[in-house]
């Protein structure tokens, strides 16, 4: 009987250690998502670079979606939309809608494509931004008669959508690391697998 109790006891501690770890991961990811909002609207375009833009926040969706499920990766993407919907001033609820569209884009794209494979998740997340750059684009048109259509706004997007998508993989292994999941565990290759 004793045996029993100290193994139940090691169970629990188990299952205890492994919620606190995908409790802080969450909370970290929160964290790093407004740290990194707030940091992308202080280093807007410093030095004429901004064609390189990659969507971390997307990645932290999907990669939320994969591991914690819908409900987790819809709230941190509306949260994120938020936030940067606090801090911007263009039209309130835009980026909230983006970042819903991007969710969206996830859930649909999962349908068809499986999000634990390198290949998903880069067809996954380049959907999702491209989706993200349809939504933005169609809304500023409606809602306001400057804008233009230009080149450098489909070269930015293009590069966007590939940059963000090849660097999916990786990024998913890192927070795989980060939370202590090797990554055939996690359903995500291997690093020699790339």
């Amino acid at each position: 009987m004793r045996f029993l109790s100290c193994s139940s006891i090691k169970g629990e501690k188990i299952v205890t250690s492994q919620k606190s770890r995908e409790l802080s991961f969450c909370l970290a990811a929160w964290l790093f998502g407004g740290l990194f909002t707030l940091l992308k609207g202080i280093w807007a375009d410093p030095w004429g670079v901004s064609f390189f833009d990659l969507d971390l926040l997307t990645i932290l969706t999907a990669y939320l979606f994969l591991s914690f499920g819908r409900i987790q990766a819809g709230a941190f993407a509306l949260g994120q939309g938020l936030l940067i919907d606090i801090f911007s001033s263009g039209l309130h609820g835009l980026f909230a809608f983006l970042y819903l569209s991007i969710f969206w884009g996830i859930y649909l794209g999962s349908l068809f494509f499986n999000l634990q494979t390198a290949k998903g998740q880069i067809m996954i997340v380049s959907l999702a931004i491209f989706l993200k750059s349809i939504v933005l684009l169609t809304v500023l048109s409606l809602f306001s008669n400057s804008i233009v259509f230009s080149k450098s706004f489909l070269s930015a997007s293009a590069i966007s959508i590939i940059g963000t998508g090849l660097i999916t993989p990786i990024l998913f292994i890192f927070f795989n690391r980060l939370r202590g999941i090797p990554g055939r565990e996690a359903g995500t290759p291997a690093s020699e697998e790339l």
